[in-house]
């Protein structure tokens, strides 16, 4: 396991309350950043500096209460009650881009990730698609084994991944070039062994095509799935449905290139959700009730123009409104907010609060957007133990200091034996003969956490 325990060269300040008490996290504090939409008055916390972080591309919130990421050669996991940040994998090369952790992880322990072959992202020829192995007790990712690749030119590489309700995995790839790859401009759809999927409409890994430059992908509560497209001036959101053309290179958003195609009673192509003149990037549905600006609605990064556009839909999800730009204030205040400029991804916590990546290249940032008042406990109180998955019908992993040890109480305050593996702070507890119920683990530095069995 290689532990990063640097701490920010730029300390940084959170307030939540609990119980009426003020919890500093951090001994030297900086003014929080704030920012006001209607009636939610928004903190905007730095938790990652560039000297912790290099080029992040993809965020995602884990069942672990850990934000993972790719970033350059590495996969890593950050945990924000202990400030620590763990490096998972350093493949030596390539570039990180899209990340997704199978829907039953860690039962499944396969975590999916796209990486381009150059140094930086658009730089080489070629992206591929890879699944690794997740070992908790080492807290590593090995066993990396290729699933697809796909050719791209010039610096739009595609990459954004996300699992369907089905169990396939959806990637974005580049646009279509003088028709060199039959899979670009394409959505792909791939089982999590790389075959194809029987239902997939063309026999091949295709699922939609006609695409320009993806940058998001999201899943709504329906179990739709939208993407967001950078078109040639500015973004259009689709509703994907496989077998459909999206139009590229004939239209771009509204626009129509090829006047003779366009014109054929022939053509057929999907009509764009909704467009907008500002570039975007990654994109997440809001579904909390913590932001009620944002509540029900597709929250997308600007890639360029700062800030974030908030896309309401209609009730049945299957069309969109004029989206709103969430720009001004701090993100218009470089001496204030640096490199805000350009966000390139999102990753919304079970509580309502978000991250971004603010700048991915250049002097990144990792910052956490939260309501001014919020309990966010997670973020703020560190003498806690991490269990995953809670609740949990199998095995539970523990993440402890790295000197504990750890046993199982029931809720009479009994000592539990369960047979358990796993040194250096991380512990898998076999939980097979325990009844169902509510019981707790307590680490012998003081830390407890309470779980349930199914």
């Amino acid at each position: 396991m290689n532990v990063h325990e640097r701490q920010d060269s730029m300390s940084y300040f959170r307030i939540g309350l609990l119980s009426s008490c003020a919890i500093i996290a951090s001994t030297s504090a900086v003014a929080q950043l704030q920012y006001t939409l209607d009636s939610t008055v928004l903190s905007i916390d730095l938790v990652l500096d560039s000297s912790r972080v290099n080029i992040p591309w993809d965020i995602v919130w884990g069942p672990d209460d850990r934000l993972w990421m790719t970033d350059g050669p590495l996969i890593t996991a950050w945990d924000p009650a202990t400030v620590v940040l763990d490096t998972l994998l350093d493949r030596g090369h390539g570039n990180g881009m899209g990340l997704a952790l199978h829907p039953d992880f860690p039962s499944t322990p396969h975590v999916f990730a796209v990486f381009d072959s150059a140094s930086y992202y658009g730089g080489g020829q070629f992206t591929e698609v890879f699944r690794f192995t997740y070992d908790p007790l080492g807290d590593t990712l090995f066993d990396e084994v290729l699933l697809d690749s796909f050719h791209h030119q010039g610096e739009h590489s595609g990459g954004r991944i996300l699992f369907d309700t089905t169990g396939a995995l959806l990637i974005n790839t580049p646009e279509w070039y003088n028709g060199v790859e039959v899979e670009a401009g394409s959505t792909l759809r791939i089982m999590p062994d790389g075959s194809t999927p029987l239902d997939n409409p063309w026999g091949d890994h295709r699922w939609t095509r006609g695409h320009r430059n993806a940058q998001g992908l999201a899943l709504l509560p329906n179990g739709s799935v939208v993407n967001t497209e950078l078109c040639d001036y500015g973004s259009e959101v689709d509703l994907l449905t496989s077998g459909k053309n999206y139009g590229w290179n004939e239209y771009d958003g509204l626009n129509c290139y090829d006047p003779d195609s366009c014109g054929s009673p022939l053509y057929e192509h999907e009509t764009p959700m909704t467009w907008f003149g500002q570039p975007v990037s990654g994109c997440e549905f809001y579904e909390s009730a913590a932001i009620p600006e944002f509540s029900d609605k597709l929250i997308t990064c600007g890639l360029m123009s700062g800030g974030f556009m908030i896309v309401p839909f209609s009730s049945d999800l299957d069309s969109a409104f004029q989206a709103t730009y969430i720009t001004g204030g701090v993100f218009d205040m470089p001496s204030l907010l640096p490199n805000c400029g350009r966000i390139r991804d999102i990753a919304i916590k079970p509580d309502g609060s978000f991250y971004l990546i603010t700048n991915d290249r250049y002097d990144a940032r990792i910052r956490w957007v939260h309501p001014a008042l919020s309990t966010s406990i997670d973020e703020n109180v560190a003498d806690r133990l991490r269990l995953w998955p809670n609740p949990t019908n199998g095995p539970i992993h523990v993440t402890a200091s790295r000197t504990a040890s750890v046993q199982v109480y029931d809720a009479l305050g009994r000592i539990v034996p369960v047979p358990q593996k796993g040194s250096d702070g991380h512990f898998e507890l076999d939980l097979g003969a325990l009844a169902t119920g509510s019981y707790c683990i307590r680490a012998s530095d003081g830390r407890a956490a309470h779980f349930i069995k199914e």
